[in-house]
């Protein structure tokens, strides 16, 4: 049997369980269901489960292995601990503190994609910029005119502004997102957002280099500009995915391969809302005070290594989503 055959003889089925737990993953969790339904659940997941085995005994598409082993653990998710639903805090507590950060070290290569391609055109925009000063207004647009004369004055210094702050989070939630659907349209305007994001800091280097005032412009930028910058380079990688998704369904149908990458990317946008928040309110109550650059800095250094710690620190999973075969059958019984 060739892999093709196996999906379509196996598909119908996948497809049953999947909507049977999308349907499951509301607050009323397994309540939502009919009898019949859950009748069914139980089955399916055995049927998934010897799915996943055949499928990594026959070394079949990594994709596909990972499809299954995703809607396994859904499905056990529901099945063992289906109480887990009900309690609206403790998901959105699971969802940041394991959920979201596993998702990023699963998707790593679109944030390597995102981080390498802004700091690319950063570097460009810099070169260019430093030897060929007539090109700055192909990076830098002339409504930034007047905040580029204040970084090369050095003169940064503003009190702190909760209105400010407020208005920083909508314009950086705005931005991200739209880097994000920049995926529905095949990745193309998610490049383009990405390039010029780091062309635009590259430009500004450039010009505050010219004048010897980076003393002032990195401590005015990096105490926010971390969670900032990371922040749209997952939405950047969110819009890869879901182009990749799109334009790439593999083994899978264009609607299922669409399904997943959705799904995946749209997490990825609602795991950076808190760190599009605190991003607005540092840079509007932080990074322009008139204080030590060297304590700005040093603050810098401490936000950048927790949320780098926060995304990229191989975790173990929460008790209620571990699974010891030795413990659980089939059948959702204790052996």
């Amino acid at each position: 049997m060739t892999e093709r055959q196996f999906v379509e003889m196996k598909h119908a089925g996948w497809e049953r369980l999947s909507s049977l737990l999308d349907r499951a993953s509301t607050t009323d969790g397994l309540r939502r269901l009919s009898r019949e339904e859950l009748k069914d659940i139980t089955p399916l997941y055995r049927r998934v489960s010897s799915d996943l085995a055949m499928a990594r005994t026959r070394s079949l598409s990594p994709d596909l292995v990972e499809h299954l082993n995703y809607l396994t653990a859904r499905a056990q998710a529901q099945i063992f601990t289906g109480h887990r639903s009900e309690n609206p805090l403790q998901s959105v507590w699971q969802f940041y503190a394991y959920d979201f950060p596993c998702l990023i070290q699963k998707q790593y290569r679109y944030f390597l994609v995102a981080l390498g391609l802004s700091i690319l055109s950063a570097f460009y925009s810099y070169w260019l910029v430093m030897h060929h000063p007539a090109l700055t207004s192909n990076f830098i647009p002339r409504q930034f005119a007047s905040s580029v004369k204040v970084w090369k004055s050095g003169k940064v210094s503003s009190p702190a502004s909760a209105l400010f702050s407020g208005e920083l989070m909508t314009h950086n939630i705005t931005v991200s997102i739209m880097v994000f659907l920049g995926g529905i349209l095949g990745g193309i305007p998610t490049f383009a957002m990405l390039f010029q994001n780091g062309a635009v800091l590259g430009a500004l280097t450039a010009l505050v280099t010219q004048v010897h005032k980076n003393g002032s412009l990195w401590p005015g930028i990096l105490p926010h500009g971390i969670a900032e910058l990371t922040s749209i380079f997952i939405c950047g990688a969110a819009g890869f995915r879901l182009a990749v998704g799109m334009l790439l369904p593999g083994c899978y149908t264009w609607v299922d391969s669409f399904k997943r990458a959705g799904y995946d990317a749209i997490q990825m946008v609602l795991g950076v809302l808190p760190m599009l928040v605190f991003a607005g309110l540092i840079e509007g109550m932080f990074s322009h005070l008139n204080i030590s650059p060297v304590i700005r800095l040093l603050f810098a250094g401490l936000n950048g290594t927790f949320w780098y710690l926060y995304l990229f620190l191989p975790r173990k999973a929460p008790a209620q989503l571990k699974y010891p075969a030795e413990t659980v059958n089939l059948n959702g019984t204790s052996r």
